[in-house]
């Protein structure tokens, strides 16, 4: 019998179920978004706000900063680890977030870019008969920027400024611009449509004596995004938040642009992730309507998701500035908590097979939306930007990242960490019950948890385990959830944001009723199905973890096995001669300890 790999039996039937289940969330081919793959607002859950909010600073306090090519604010969040009568300590979690960059993001426009075509929404009928994605995303970037001054502008080592730059010309090589229909708006309003159209803004905060722009500073000036001829604008002050997301909001109204609002919503969070390149959005397309009076039936629904969005902006700024959170929130969509590490191969590999065979990003959207319908929104976004198609890439290769702090945020579970435990009353442990108390008590060479998602399997001797996992095997209610965020002051103080709403970590859910029944079967694509590289990948993580400081000598038939590959001859690290039981790298996981390595 194998000690590591599965049965061919345990691995034929978590394949075929996870055909099933994977298969389940396909649409049909109608070429249009679920309704719930655009409602971002669901998203957020326990997320803080950005900065604490408006909650007053008392006093000359500032956040805790530090440099680090841009600035990052310091922060922490706190994780209840029981539930019952054990003395188990709380868990604190150290967390920096991206407060300011150096440089904008550039946008331009392409004929090849994702949603040139916007495919409309299931019972949206009537609204986005219009792409205006790229302004809507400028149009965001500044917000999200005027309520970050807003923000920032009470820390006393801050000297925030919000401005309008001289305008620049028209960039050569735009010979033919994209006219950008804006309705009937005041002087004050034009000014900052045509300001923004391009890169004439600046949201800048002063920080020992060296400027640093917002996180989402966009520059729109290779775009070619113009006001039509004879629209100039009286120059003003730039507007706050507020005033700007009435600006929009008469612009969404105008063009009936309900949909898009959140989409192009979702592709502003990853500004902070994607500010090194360069997006590519659709060119603007306008469909003139007929409004026969002051407003009309589509009016309503507009003002309200844009109120709700306004309402959230703080708590989407910060979820925005964990950059890598955000993006484990994707990884999130493909995690399970009931597979074996063992078993990945068998849980992953049809969902890859899927996603290879279908052609259209609408069709992607839909399919990841269906199987997480919170991160549908997300995924739209990363789709929007350019990112998706890196992040699956990443998935596929087994280059996940986990991001506790993201998942209690959210509710959104990430790790089998987070997972129910069983207390012990044998003498055998679980080994991810092993795990999770062996992060929980901070055991020796397990103070950080770790980056891969799925459990280990099997079960550890309780005489084999570390002293403290022996002291609270047989504890009941040992648990690891999301308690309380708290921002850092310079002075000592804390921001303390509390948990507002369930702390329960949220499973993906059952196959949609929406999905379509097929009759395909796994001969039916073109993949390799008994692979099982992923499965090694995750299987020699977790456990390189667990058992960081050696393994037991029962275990010597797992540490032995090809997968581990602890005597890999042409492994360049030297052998300890003490023990033939510590896990030492090699050169064929060296590719994903870099990977992981730039994500600190």
């Amino acid at each position: 019998m194998d000690a590591v790999r599965p049965s061919g039996d345990q691995f034929s039937q978590v394949l075929q179920d996870s055909f099933t289940t994977w298969s389940s969330y396909r649409n049909g081919e109608d070429g249009q978004l679920p309704r719930h793959a655009i409602e971002l607002n669901h998203l957020v859950n326990q997320t803080p706000p950005f900065l604490g909010g408006l909650a007053p600073l008392n006093g000359a306090t500032s956040f805790a900063c530090e440099e680090k090519g841009g600035l990052v604010v310091s922060g922490r969040s706190t994780w209840r680890t029981s539930k019952g009568n054990c003395d188990s300590e709380p868990k604190v979690m150290p967390k920096e977030l991206l407060l300011a960059v150096g440089r904008r993001l550039n946008v331009i426009l392409s004929d090849e870019a994702p949603f040139s075509v916007w495919p409309g929404v299931h019972g949206l009928s009537g609204y986005d008969q219009s792409n205006q994605l790229s302004v809507l995303y400028v149009a965001w970037a500044y917000i999200l920027s005027a309520r970050w001054l807003e923000l920032l502008a009470r820390s006393a080592d801050h000297e925030c400024r919000m401005a309008y730059s001289k305008p620049e010309n028209l960039s050569p090589q735009l010979d033919k611009p994209s006219i950008v229909e804006i309705g009937d708006a005041g002087e004050e309003e034009a000014f900052w449509w045509r300001a923004i159209l391009s890169d004439d803004w600046d949201a800048t905060t002063k920080y020992k004596d060296r400027e640093y722009l917002s996180p989402w500073s966009v520059s729109a000036k290779n775009a070619g995004l113009v006001l039509p001829t004879g629209v100039l604008g009286a120059e003003s002050n730039p507007p706050d938040s507020g005033t700007a997301l009435k600006y929009l909001s008469r612009f969404c109204i105008h063009h009936r642009l309900y949909a898009q609002c959140s989409v192009a919503l979702a592709g502003v969070l990853y500004i902070p992730f994607l500010r090194k390149r360069t997006v590519s959005l659709p060119f603007p397309r306008c469909v003139r309507h007929e409004r026969e009076g002051v407003a009309d039936e589509f009016d309503v629904p507009i003002t309200k998701t844009l109120d709700d969005h306004s309402e959230l902006l703080s708590n989407y700024m910060t979820l925005s500035s964990n950059k890598w959170g955000l993006r484990s929130l994707l990884q999130s969509t493909f995690f399970n908590p009931d597979i074996d590490c063992n078993l990945v191969s068998a849980w992953l590999n049809p969902a890859f097979a899927i996603l290879k065979s279908i052609q259209s990003k609408t069709s992607v959207a839909a399919f990841l939306a269906n199987r997480n319908p919170r991160l549908g929104s997300l995924w739209l976004g990363a789709i929007l930007t350019g990112l998706a198609d890196s992040v699956l890439r990443d998935i596929r290769s087994g280059m996940v990242a986990l991001d506790l702090t993201a998942s209690g945020w959210t509710g959104i579970s990430q790790s089998f960490l987070t997972s129910k435990m069983e207390n012990s009353h044998g003498e055998l442990l679980s080994r991810d019950d092993e795990s999770r108390l062996l992060y929980i008590l901070a055991s020796e060479g397990h103070d950080r948890p770790p980056l891969w998602p799925f459990k280990p399997f099997g079960f550890s001797r309780l005489e084999d385990t570390d002293i403290a996992v022996r002291k609270h095997a047989r504890c009941a209610g040992h648990c690891l959830e999301y308690e309380s965020w708290e921002w850092i002051l310079t002075n000592g103080r804390l921001i303390v944001n509390s948990e507002v709403h369930t702390s329960q970590l949220v499973r993906a859910p059952v196959p949609s009723a929406n999905g379509v029944s097929t009759s395909a079967a796994l001969h039916d694509y073109d993949y390799d199905f008994d692979s099982q590289d992923l499965s090694e990948g995750f299987t020699y993580g977790i456990f390189g973890w667990l058992r960081s400081t050696g393994y037991p000598e029962h275990e010597r038939p797992i540490y032995q096995h090809s997968w581990f590959d602890l005597e890999d001859p042409d492994d360049d690290e030297p052998d300890d001669a003490d023990s033939d039981l510590e896990i030492q790298q090699t050169p064929k996981k060296n590719h994903v300890e870099k990977w992981l390595g730039g994500i600190e």
